[in-house]
């Protein structure tokens, strides 16, 4: 973005904590009450749904390239071990194990015979996807208010 961006940053170093900060309360504040879920369960949530993606996200691809006309994977996602998932979260084997259970319970999750963990279609029903739009909206508004203070914190102005 900028030449100068480490500069720029310790000039505005808590306005831009503040902005990220604000930005991710509010968004793990609107999952738990929105969504009705946990914040761990969330996270698992979301790493078995990007764990199952990963393979086709390729970087610079468009949407058209990857997905379906609905906006989903054409093939819906990969299932994944229980034990990826456990190392990727960092979190223990039993809770994993019982989080993601209570998730297949509500249907957010599904569980192949042999074992694997997918991402439910189903699961992503018309809160998540309404969350999921404003989601990305204020993400958005709180990229272009980053942007601004980095614009405004300019190395070469006097602190008055």
């Amino acid at each position: 973005m900028m030449d100068d961006f480490d500069e720029r940053f310790d000039r505005a170093f808590v306005m831009l904590a503040f902005a990220s900060n604000r930005h991710l309360v509010d968004h793990m504040r609107r999952l738990i009450h929105l969504l009705k879920m946990d914040l761990e369960s969330a996270m698992l949530w979301g790493l078995v749904a990007h764990l199952g993606v990963a393979h086709a996200m390729r970087p610079g691809s468009p949407p058209s390239d990857l997905l379906a006309s609905d906006g989903f994977l054409p093939d819906g996602g990969r299932a994944v071990r229980l034990a990826d998932i456990v190392q990727v979260s960092g979190l223990p084997k039993e809770t994993v194990r019982r989080k993601l259970d209570k998730l297949r319970e509500s249907g957010r999750l599904c569980r192949t015979d042999d074992g694997l963990w997918s991402a439910a279609r189903e699961g992503v029903d018309e809160s998540v996807y309404e969350f999921t739009r404003e989601a990305v909206k204020r993400l958005l508004q709180t990229a272009r208010v980053i942007e601004d203070i980095l614009q405004q914190a300019d190395p070469d102005s006097r602190a008055r």
